[in-house]
């Protein structure tokens, strides 16, 4: 633990063999808090992740991982926040732009939604599930003809990847079109 010396809070260690051993090591807490979410563990996961980050303030995917947790337990502008980190981080991660895209759709920021998908897929352009989000923005937005182009661009990804369910949840959004 530190010694408040330095201004620093304590880092928790408690009987983790690995954080035992490396107290300080980053990389130590975002495994555990990869585990810990696994585990259904959202607060101790969470918790994991902010000590990751106060470790290593550049660990990009623990700011991923930690924006998920926060969507998840309701903390959306806490989410924007982790994924406008990531992505400043790293800003050829898919990941991160396609997840601040879910959220700023949540907090009704239809055009940076479809921002952000789009991005994704300049990124990855067989990222299925940026496809069809982009498609579910466009249709809330009355932009029909864009929504089945990107819906159906997702159901062909989808077949592709044999993603079976996937696929037939895709082709019903398109015949509700």
């Amino acid at each position: 633990m530190h010694d408040n010396l330095n201004n620093q809070p304590d880092i928790p260690v408690d009987s983790h063999p690995d954080l035992q051993q490396h107290p300080q090591d980053a990389r130590e807490y975002y495994n555990r808090g990869r585990s810990r979410n696994l585990g259904g563990d959202r607060e101790g996961a969470l918790a994991d992740y902010n000590c990751t980050i106060q470790l290593d303030p550049n660990h990009a995917k623990a700011y991923v991982n930690r924006g998920l947790l926060r969507d998840r337990l309701g903390d959306r502008q806490g989410a924007l926040s982790d994924y406008n980190r990531s992505i400043e981080l790293d800003n050829r991660s898919k990941t991160s732009y396609y997840n601040r895209g879910n959220v700023r759709y949540r907090l009704e920021d239809r055009q940076g939604a479809i921002s952000d998908y789009d991005r994704a897929i300049q990124l990855d352009s067989a990222h299925a599930k940026s496809y069809y989000n982009r498609g579910l923005v466009r249709a809330y937005l009355g932009d029909r003809q864009g929504a089945q182009q990107d819906l159906q661009t997702a159901a062909e990804l989808f077949r592709q990847q044999d993603r079976d369910w996937d696929y037939q949840r895709t082709l019903e959004k398109i015949h509700e079109l």
